[in-house]
Order: C-alpha cells, then structure tokens, then sequence
C-alpha cells in the first residue's frame, strides 16, 4: 500500500497568510488518506514539543507529523527539511538562493523548490544549477499550464518531480499530495527515497473537500 504526504502545508499558528486552525489540519489530513504531513510555515519551523503537543489535541496518534520550512529567497521559495527548529534563525532574510542552499545541506538539510512555476513567484534561470532535491510540480496555486511547465522543467532536469497541497485553506489539505512505495518514518527517510525516485505524484482538485 502506497504512504501519502503531504510536504507543503501552513497554519494560521505560524504563518499569517493561512486560515488551517493546526489540531483541524491533522484531523483532514487522516480524512484524506494522509500517512504524513510535513507542516512548512513561512520562516518558522515547529519544535518538537509543538508538535507532540498537537497530535495529542488532534486525536490521530496514527498520522506522522514532521516539521519544516518554507523560505523566501532573493528569487524563488524553497521548502528546507532536515534542519532543527532553531536553525531557521540562521539564515538572513532574502539570502540569494544558491547561498541559502548550500547553507542549508552544510547543517544537514535538503531542499525542494516550491511552485518554480507559479506566476510572481517564480525561480529564474538559476534554478537549472540548484541543487535541490525535488522540484513541486503539483499544487493547488498551480495553475495547470503552470504544473505543465514545472512538470517538463523537473524532467529536463532530471530532479524529482513532487506534488504538495501548499494548503492555506482546509479544504486543500491533501488535495495533492506524493505517494511513497515505502513507509517513510523520518525525513532522512523521505531524502533517500525521492533520490531514488520510488514515488508518485498523487491527487487533484477532484478530491473531495473538507467537511464544512
């Protein structure tokens, strides 16, 4: 059976752009099928205690919650993992987007290149030289010629091609999300599986939404 995450997802806790109450995210995203979420505020990432503490509110002891998160480069957004909570603190504000990766897998992180495509937010031509684990192909503020053109981007480069709600809103929680062949039980985990590319993208807005 395939394991579903969900590895781009935000909060109203965090990040001030999301309506997603943290406890009513868990709880959709077991209503979805999720095996996982990966929570990714804008310049925040969870602790520990954080998250045990809202897994014990939200009732779903089954649903693995890791934290990341998404940072804001000179040009392009980039999802981080792998990096303790207090290491968000390192990184300056804008930090040219090779300079922020390369920091990052020096502590130890990985990096996905989050909607390359998606107009205003866009990466330029620098992307072709990141070295990124993943690129997000699939999300719901991906307009579909913009998850065509990531999608073609990703094969050109041969990078990992990955879909993620980049949820804001609770019906979009899980609505994309990549399917794993194996169990993923840590985000080193996670690393090593999608640079062997056994995964699938999974989803779209077909799925059903939130309960209201």
């Amino acid at each position: 059976m395939a394991f579903r995450i969900d590895m781009h997802l935000h909060t109203h806790r965090h990040s001030p752009c999301s309506s997603i109450d943290p406890a009513r995210l868990l709880m959709q995203a077991e209503r979805m099928g999720l095996d996982a979420v990966i929570i990714t505020e804008h310049h925040y990432q969870w602790t520990q205690e954080e998250i045990n503490k809202l897994i014990d509110a939200s009732h779903v002891p089954g649903l693995r919650v890791w934290a990341g998160f998404e940072y804001t480069s000179t040009q392009g957004d980039l999802l981080t993992y792998g990096l303790p909570p207090d290491a968000v603190a390192a990184f300056p504000a804008r930090m040219q987007p090779e300079d922020f990766i390369t920091r990052a897998i020096e502590m130890g992180g990985f990096c996905i290149a989050a909607h390359p495509t998606r107009a205003g937010f866009s990466f330029d031509e620098r992307l072709m030289r990141l070295p990124v684990t993943a690129i997000e192909v699939q999300s719901v503020n991906l307009q579909e010629h913009e998850q065509r053109l990531a999608a073609s981007l990703a094969k050109a480069l041969d990078k990992a091609a990955v879909a993620c709600s980049d949820a804001h809103l609770l019906q979009h929680v899980g609505v994309y999300a990549t399917e794993f062949a194996m169990p993923i039980l840590s985000l080193a985990d996670l690393q090593t599986e999608l640079a062997h590319g056994r995964f699938q993208t999974s989803g779209g807005p077909t799925l059903r939404p939130a309960d209201k």
